[in-house]
């Protein structure tokens, strides 16, 4: 099986990225780099996009590994501007063996000689925006007081729900205020709902800071890519869900052939799949183990349309769709 049957890992990485980024809007692409809380390549994985970071990897969890993809490479230093002892991986999953970095650097190319002293490579790609401009804002960060006071945590586009522990350092009910970058979109609930996809009164927040309408109230948060113009999940032949009875977090697939190793299951994570949507029209097999040296998957489940559980939950790291 490609990654193990653990307890779901709730939102750790998310809170590393606390401080000022430069980077190109967020990869929707399955290439790249990506964090792994667990050791191997086996566990939840977080997206890094090209571009630079600083970061305070004293906040990752105790086991932590990168999945690089080929062309890639990620590069880890001990300043936040990219000097002193530094570590960089090409294509491959490695384990790191050390936390005392500020600076995460993701970019295309040869890997970085390892230094000790000097400014990290320039290898990777500066991020887009006005001459000169170097840094870019976290897609939304929210706060625990108002006009951006007392504890922040940054999120990224996707669904958190407070009672699953995804709002890192922010309890459920406090959040007051927040602020969004530009090219994103937050919706904030004061409910998860039965689907556990934000219910009750809910506000929209647009790029800005702004004090929230309904502070102290907020169970759920939604962050939106507006660069993201893929069709809405729902619409796709296939939805995935985390939890059964097609609630939580949900991804959508066209036809084809999705694994989990390819970090092709961004919204839901390797092995957090538990209930099936198929359209009329087309079939969908999802598999507990992926194909091994051109080998055949195993543990696997067909569906035609409608709307199913998934005999083995929280068990899906290989997804194939085709039409009847």
């Amino acid at each position: 099986m490609n990654a193990h049957r653990r307890s779901v890992f709730g939102l750790l990485l998310i809170a590393v990225f606390i401080l000022t980024f430069s980077a190109s809007a967020f990869s929707q692409d399955s290439e790249g780099v990506q964090i792994v809380n667990g050791k191997d390549g086996v566990g939840q994985a977080q997206s890094i996009p090209t571009g630079v970071f600083q970061v305070d990897g004293k906040q990752l969890a105790q086991n932590v590994s990168v999945k690089v993809s080929n062309g890639y490479f990620v590069q880890f230093c001990a300043q936040k501007d990219g000097t002193g002892r530094c570590e960089a991986f090409g294509e491959g999953v490695h384990n790191l063996t050390w936390t005392e970095f500020n600076f995460i650097k993701v970019g295309k190319g040869p890997v970085p000689t390892a230094t000790s002293g000097t400014p990290a490579s320039n290898t990777a790609p500066v991020a887009s925006g006005a001459p000169g401009e170097s840094k870019a804002e976290a897609p939304v960060t929210v706060f625990e007081q108002k006009n951006w006071g007392g504890r922040s945590q940054v999120f990224f586009p996707g669904m958190y729900r407070s009672y699953r522990g995804e709002f890192g350092k922010i309890n459920d009910n406090q959040a007051m205020s927040i602020i969004v970058a530009k090219g994103f979109k937050v919706r904030l609930c004061v409910d998860e709902g039965m689907n556990f996809r934000g219910a009750g009164d809910c506000e929209f927040q647009e790029e800005g800071r702004n004090n929230l309408r309904f502070a102290n109230s907020i169970s759920f948060i939604e962050v939106i890519d507006l660069n993201d113009k893929s069709p809405a999940d729902e619409k796709m032949p296939v939805v995935l869900y985390e939890d059964s009875g097609q609630s939580g977090k949900m991804q959508g697939f066209d036809e084809g052939t999705f694994l989990g190793s390819k970090g092709e299951f961004k919204k839901l994570g390797n092995d957090q799949a538990s209930s099936i949507s198929v359209k009329s029209g087309y079939h969908a097999m999802v598999c507990a183990d992926e194909p091994v040296s051109g080998g055949e998957p195993g543990g696997c489940e067909e569906f035609t349309s409608g709307k199913k559980n998934i005999k083995a939950k929280k068990a899906v790291s290989y997804l194939k769709v085709w039409k009847e």
